[in-house]
């Protein structure tokens, strides 16, 4: 049998039963739980991120520490890392909140629209958090690749 682009798999008269509605309607509520979760603990992070390179400096300076690691590195830099993570967590909770809201707004009114962006949503969010693994994999091949050229030059 030919297959189309536009071909639909999936009959027209789909309902969702009362379990499926249900599972439906808890994963749209823990989603905007973890939503507004995530999204408080990002800002928190991006703060913390504007004030890290005080607070490290600061740790160099206190009696009875050693040198600070985090000077050689610079603090503008470790200030950076941690306002691009909570920025790139705020985007991800923010999506995440999305999809739990339209997706509790498209069960409660039965609209199908809004159902259909919730789940947009949900999509948009396991695509963004697969890429993110892909480039964490592929750090991971690097530094696997560096240690072991690195043994071998040993």
């Amino acid at each position: 049998m030919e297959q189309t682009p536009n071909q639909n798999y999936l009959s027209n008269d789909l309902t969702l039963d009362a379990v499926a509605n249900a599972h439906l309607k808890e994963t749209a509520m823990w989603g905007k739980f973890l939503g507004i979760t995530g999204m408080v603990v990002s800002v928190l992070f991006i703060i913390f991120g504007f004030f890290a390179g005080a607070f490290f400096s600061k740790l160099s300076e206190m009696p009875g520490t050693g040198a600070n690691p985090f000077a050689e590195m610079g603090v503008g830099i470790l200030s950076g890392i941690y306002i691009v993570m909570g920025i790139i967590s705020l985007i991800l909770s923010w999506i995440m909140y999305k999809f739990g809201n339209k997706t509790q707004l498209g069960l409660k009114t039965n609209d199908q629209t809004t159902m259909n962006t919730g789940l947009a949503n949900l999509k948009i969010l396991f695509r963004i958090y697969g890429i993110i693994v892909i480039i964490y994999l592929g750090f991971v091949a690097l530094a696997l690749l560096f240690s072991i050229i690195g043994t071998m030059m040993n």
